[in-house]
């Protein structure tokens, strides 16, 4: 059999057409950026945490946070890969949750219920949808939905594994509703 792969009998996978919701980060828009300066979540001698880019789309916004740790010294560096939930995971890690103008309020969640899901949610909802890591830095993007109305909106972080106790910023959530006015439809149709 030289020369036949082991995929080149096997048919092609056929995707499950997926229905895009209102709920969804959007995958047929391009975002108007909120311009705003940094929003510091938190910094110990170790650690510090920040909002550091909003994108937002017409039903929705996408934070960009990123965490910088401090070279040298004991425990500086970044947190261990994720592994195996133990029984304390939770109080250790980063935690992110927003409060909506008008009182709502939303924890973070890593995983949980993605694109594609039936049901339109009871509240608003904050999901990581992308991550990464170096040896000084971590990077995450979180969608949350829907937009805010005008007023505060208030940014929650915590990160007991590095000293960051509860820490919040505020924003003018009409910045983002201005952001939001600008996004741009790229084409009608399935999927948008």
């Amino acid at each position: 059999m030289a020369g036949m792969s082991f995929f080149d009998d096997m048919p092609a996978p056929r995707p499950e057409p997926r229905i895009h919701q209102p709920w969804d980060l959007p995958d047929a828009e391009l975002p108007g950026i909120v311009h705003l300066d940094t929003l510091s979540l938190g910094r110990t001698d170790r650690a510090a945490v920040a909002v550091t880019g909003i994108a937002a789309y017409s039903a929705g916004f996408e934070i960009f946070l990123t965490a910088r740790f401090r070279p040298g010294g004991e425990g500086a560096g970044p947190p261990p890969p994720p592994g195996p939930p133990g029984p304390d995971a939770g109080r250790r890690a980063l935690r992110l949750g927003l409060q909506w103008p008008d009182g709502r309020k939303v924890i973070g969640q890593r995983g949980g219920p993605g694109p594609g899901a039936e049901e339109q949610p009871d509240g608003p909802i904050l999901r990581e949808f992308m991550g990464g890591r170096g040896p000084r830095s971590m990077l995450s993007r979180w969608w949350a939905w829907p937009l805010p109305p005008a007023g505060l909106l208030e940014f929650v972080a915590e990160w007991p594994e590095f000293g960051i106790p509860e820490t919040r910023a505020s924003m003018d959530a009409q910045l983002l509703l201005d952001a939001a006015a600008r996004s741009a439809p790229l084409w009608r149709g399935p999927g948008s």
